[in-house]
């Protein structure tokens, strides 16, 4: 039998494959019901699709295999049986006789004989017996429901209904919601063109879909949610409009009015570094990077469930504070709004001191938020301070704030651009407003030869190595021992170029040009 255990059970929904016919049962249940369905919808009726089948085939085997042995049933000659508390041997009933028991009362005894040729009475017809209440893998299919199984393996399922959906043709995707195609409304060309300029005379937007509707002349009540959910398919389909809304908030903005930093990556924190998954490192040196924020660090995956906070505190590395962005990582994941759909979402950051709204843009493609370099320099930040942001109850709104101090003179590495383009780090005394990392705290006095730089070496293919050995040998300097740390290392080597800590990381670690000497510090080898 297939489902003799419950381990057997569990594979079969952790090696599960979406088919066509599941697709089309979907199809089928969202033409029935002719209502859009976010995945966790269609996940549930896929699973109690499933579940169906399951008991279906069951019957059938067991049909095929024979009947459960419980002493209460009545199994005429012919019958198959199966015994589970045999060890599930099977055998057929060869003849059936009363009982005679006055301790039992009416019964009757079954002779069933079995595949080596060997036979055995039992019981049947008897309603007063232990083996009456027990239960089997098969009997139970039925008793499973679909609640039980997305508790257990729903995160799996959606994540690959969603990749099986996103690679068929008949239903589309709105936001978090899917709808058969070709009952939609079809939208025309002018409709468009009149929402283009709308938003145009809007400074790009945003506008919510109710109040474009609205100006639209879009008032048919009868078909209000139909026609909403057409003229979003119509809008996500044409490349003059981009949804930024957030969970699930459609509202529309006209993509060539967007800010640069959304459209394109700005130069700071483009990288072909390749993310990894958070694992194969040992507990210590993930909880370092994961206190770097850096987006290259670790993989999101949109239908993973992270632990949600409500605050969290990032340290500005130099690229991130030079393109007036923040990361988006696991940890600042939660408070960011999200979508599965839209690649740019329109949010405010609000000064938690000043109540100033500061206009930003989640983009969840490259995982980072831009938008606050005014804000930066407003606030005199420098690479390293530390910036606090924490969600609000609109989800479309996050507040922002820095450990603010008077103006006061620390010693800090400070970068010097050479007439001839190099760079040197000294220590030196700078004023500071707000409260950084010791380790990242960077001061910048040539902004404009720091750029240069930048635009220079983005001509150029320079090995990691090679800036590993310049920046270890200008760090060194800093420290008696001429040793370096990590984070040190981490901070430096991002103020020429984008490079993530697992890259600098494996870097240290594959070349005998740096040791390792513990507590993460390195020095370079005698050799260098």
């Amino acid at each position: 039998m297939a489902w003799q255990t419950k381990n057997n059970f569990a594979d079969y929904w952790k090696n599960l494959t979406i088919n066509q016919n599941d697709l089309n049962a979907l199809t089928n249940h969202l033409f029935e019901t002719e209502s859009p369905a976010v995945i966790e919808v269609l996940a549930t009726v896929f699973v109690n699709n499933r579940l169906k089948e399951i008991q279906a085939e069951e019957e059938l085997k067991q049909e095929e295999a024979g009947f459960f042995y419980h002493p209460k049933e009545e199994y005429p000659v012919g019958t198959k049986i199966i015994f589970p508390e045999l060890n599930w041997i099977s055998g057929v009933v060869a003849a059936t006789r009363e009982g005679n028991n006055p301790i039992f009362g009416d019964f009757s005894v079954i002779t069933v004989e079995f595949d080596d040729g060997s036979t055995k009475e039992f019981a049947s017809n008897l309603e007063d017996h232990i083996l009456n209440d027990k239960t089997y893998m098969s009997d139970s299919i039925s008793e499973i429901d679909a609640n039980s199984i997305m508790q257990e393996f729903g995160v799996q399922i959606k994540r690959q209904l969603s990749q099986a959906l996103a690679n068929q043709n008949e239903l589309v995707l709105i936001g978090h919601s899917w709808f058969p195609k070709s009952l939609l409304i079809d939208i025309g060309i002018g409709s468009l063109n009149i929402a283009e300029a709308i938003l145009d005379s809007m400074d790009g937007g945003p506008i919510g879909i109710a109040e474009l509707m609205k100006q639209l002349e879009m008032t048919d009540e009868e078909n209000k949610q139909l026609l909403e959910f057409s003229l979003n398919y119509a809008l996500q389909e044409d490349s003059r409009f981009d949804e930024v809304g957030s969970s699930g908030v459609f509202s529309w903005y006209l993509k060539r009015m967007e800010p640069k930093s959304v459209l394109e990556v700005p130069l700071y924190l483009q990288s072909d570094c390749q993310s990894l998954e958070r694992e194969g490192f040992d507990p210590d040196l993930e909880k370092l990077f994961s206190e770097l924020s850096d987006e290259l660090t670790w993989q999101i995956d949109p239908h993973e469930v992270y632990e949600p906070v409500k605050k969290v505190r990032i340290p500005l590395s130099y690229p991130h504070w030079r393109a007036g962005t923040l990361p988006i990582t696991p940890e600042t994941y939660t408070i960011f709004p999200s979508a599965l759909q839209s690649e740019r979402i329109k949010i405010d950051f609000q000064d938690e001191i000043s109540k100033e709204r500061i206009p930003a843009w989640v983009v969840r493609p490259h995982r980072y938020v831009t938008g606050l370099k005014e804000w930066y320099e407003d606030q005199n930040l420098i690479p390293g301070s530390i910036v606090e942001i924490a969600s609000t109850k609109d989800p479309g709104v996050i507040k922002i704030n820095i450990e603010r101090k008077r103006s006061n003179k620390e010693w800090i590495k400070t970068v010097l651009v050479g007439a001839d383009g190099g760079i040197v780090f000294a220590l030196l005394r700078q004023s500071i407003y707000a409260g950084f990392n010791d380790r990242m705290a960077i001061a910048i006095p040539d902004v404009k030869g720091l750029d240069q730089i930048w635009e220079n070496r983005s001509k150029k293919e320079i090995p990691l190595k090679n800036d590993v050995t310049r920046l270890m040998h200008e760090l060194s300097k800093l420290n008696n021992q001429s040793h370096v740390h990590f984070v040190d290392l981490y901070a430096g080597i991002n103020v020429i170029r984008r490079v993530s800590p697992q890259e600098l990381f494996f870097t240290l670690a594959d070349n005998d040009e740096f040791t390792h000497i513990g507590d993460n510090y390195y020095h370079l080898s005698a050799s260098q």
